[in-house]
């Protein structure tokens, strides 16, 4: 049977549990446990008996996977060679990656960040913070991110992604859009402008952000950060310089990419400096531009299937756009043919229904017996779109009025003829129909990347507090990074478990806390992971988070 034994050494008393057992007619020790002194036996006696102990919760799994993620990158190592400071308190790089964590994580002020920074297990990964960690220390240290130094940032993060994520940059979406602020700026301040708000935030000043991403998982490559007034076309054709001189510094020959842009793009300079780079692209144009094929029937179009198994009919040509033959391809979608027709005929039914409506209830009661007060009223009834297809006439004289209204069919059958095409114009001299038509369809990537950046919940763009043109572009800088890392998260989670969307595996990593307990009287710590969902320990496995335990 076990017991203890109390043992004195140097005039200290040490306690062990061991157990005896007689062999060979002689009793002898078969095994023994050290319990360690009479003080700290005492100490484990008490908890044991009376136990006292605090638990401590941190957000775990998500910060430990991106926190591996920027590791890897070297992320903070790129930041401060570029932005380098004297070494007092965190270095710019600190400063910017917390930031990017915070906006994957859960987006707070800078005012919230050290609370909000407390929660996490992201203390491992960084020296104890005895400096400021607010709004005011952000707004010293984004100084230190200048157009030039992001632009040589982002050069060294792309060689990093192409040499340790093995990222594909030979095939890229282009596309820019701008975020709402509440600024008022001063003379000094340019990225904040009136111009066209994408959401539809007329009165409010804009900063425009242009991104360039892979097809290889929608990662951010290249941004650019500049002022609300400025139109897509002029930006894309300022840009396009630096994105050439980026692939060149990565050893990419521009003849080796293809980069796939929207029609807003579109400007002869652009494709001036697209041509002589000899950079391959495919972009969309306007209906207007190829008149003959609008309505032509996109039925009689030869017949693909494209990789995700949809059927499109697609007719090739070639013709000149910009000073030079192009391909083009007039994509026919039947799928999306006839979801456009059904919903501009439920559409223009409506408007109809809505007429007949007011002539019932309405027409020669009180003011409504005026003929100039009538058409006017059923003018504004219809939609502006929905007005050709659409026949009122308004006879008899005030107060004795007969309205009549009708649908033109004729007019909605020719325009259904219209429904379900795009057009795409490239130069890439062997890129098969349906691959080209299949590129230029993963521009979704970058619509859903600007639906992160301006989500509440994840990145948190917009709305900017910020108030000077430094503020402005390292908090978007922050942002940005933020995607990247999320993104990159997601694309190696995809590799495994391609099925995982990527705010399913967000909200997964998300869900895996770990708790510390602490016992009194006692210096050691206990942290163990708290139980989680199936989903949530399979991403734990995967990419072995629980080892940072």
């Amino acid at each position: 049977m076990p017991h203890l034994v109390k043992r004195i050494k140097k005039g200290h008393a040490y306690y062990y549990l061991q157990e005896n057992q007689r062999v060979g007619g002689k009793v002898k020790r078969v095994w023994q446990i050290y319990l360690g002194s009479e003080t700290t036996f005492k100490e484990h006696t008490a908890m044991i008996l009376a136990p006292t102990f605090s638990i401590t919760n941190f957000s775990f799994g998500l910060p430990v996977a991106l926190m591996q993620i920027v590791e890897k990158l070297d992320l903070i190592s790129i930041i401060d060679r570029y932005a380098p400071k004297r070494k007092q308190g965190l270095s710019v790089g600190q400063y910017v990656v917390l930031a990017a964590l915070n906006r994957c994580i859960k987006p707070v002020s800078k005012e919230q960040l050290r609370g909000w920074f407390e929660t996490t297990y992201l203390q491992r990964f960084f020296p104890p913070i005895d400096t400021y960690l607010d709004a005011m220390a952000y707004t010293n240290h984004f100084e230190f991110l200048t157009e030039d130094n992001i632009f040589l940032m982002q050069q060294a993060i792309q060689q990093r992604l192409k040499e340790r994520f093995n990222v594909d940059m030979t095939s890229m979406i282009y596309d820019s859009t701008n975020f709402f602020t509440y600024i008022n700026p001063d003379e000094d301040v340019d990225l904040p402008r009136h111009g066209h708000s994408k959401e539809n935030r007329a009165t409010l000043n804009l900063v425009g952000l242009s991104l360039l991403c892979s097809h290889d998982g929608g990662i951010p490559l290249h941004y650019d950060v500049y002022p609300g007034n400025c139109q897509d076309a002029a930006q894309f054709k300022a840009e396009l310089p630096r994105i050439i001189e980026h692939a060149k510094e990565l050893g990419i020959s521009p003849e080796m990419i293809t980069m796939t842009f929207d029609k807003g793009c579109i400007s002869p300079e652009a494709f001036a400096v697209i041509d002589a780079a000899k950079l391959h692209f495919a972009c969309s144009i306007r209906p207007s531009m190829v008149k003959d094929l609008v309505s032509k029937d996109g039925a009689s179009f030869p017949r693909f299937t494209l990789p995700n198994g949809k059927i499109v009919h697609v007719l090739e040509e070639r013709r000149v756009f910009y000073g030079a033959q192009r391909r083009l391809l007039v994509v026919y979608n039947p799928e999306q043919a006839k979801w456009n027709a059904e919903t501009l005929i439920s559409k223009v039914n409506d408007d109809v229904e809505e007429i007949r409506s007011f002539l019932a209830d309405k027409l020669n009661k009180k003011k409504w017996r005026s003929k100039t007060a009538v058409e006017a009223k059923i003018k504004s009834l219809i939609s502006v779109t929905h007005r050709p297809f659409i026949v009122t006439s308004v006879s008899g004289v005030d107060g004795a009025l007969t309205g009549v209204v009708t649908v033109n069919q004729v007019a909605i059958d020719e325009h259904v003829k219209t429904l379900g095409k795009s057009f795409i114009i490239t130069n890439h001299p062997s890129m098969p129909v349906v691959d080209v038509t299949w590129m230029f369809r993963q521009q979704f990537m970058i619509e859903r990347a600007f639906t992160y950046l301006k989500s509440p919940d994840i990145i948190s763009v917009r709305p900017i507090f910020h108030r000077t043109d430094d503020s402005i572009r390292g908090h978007v800088f922050s942002c940005v990074l933020g995607l990247l890392l999320l993104t990159i998260l997601v694309r190696d989670v995809h590799e495994t478990i391609p099925t995982m969307s990527f705010f399913h595996v967000i909200e997964n990593l998300a869900s895996i806390t770990a708790s510390r307990v602490s016992f009194s009287g006692s210096k050691q710590a206990v942290t163990k992971l708290a139980q989680m969902a199936p989903d949530a320990e399979q991403l734990c496995k995967l990419l072995n988070i629980d080892a940072f335990l």
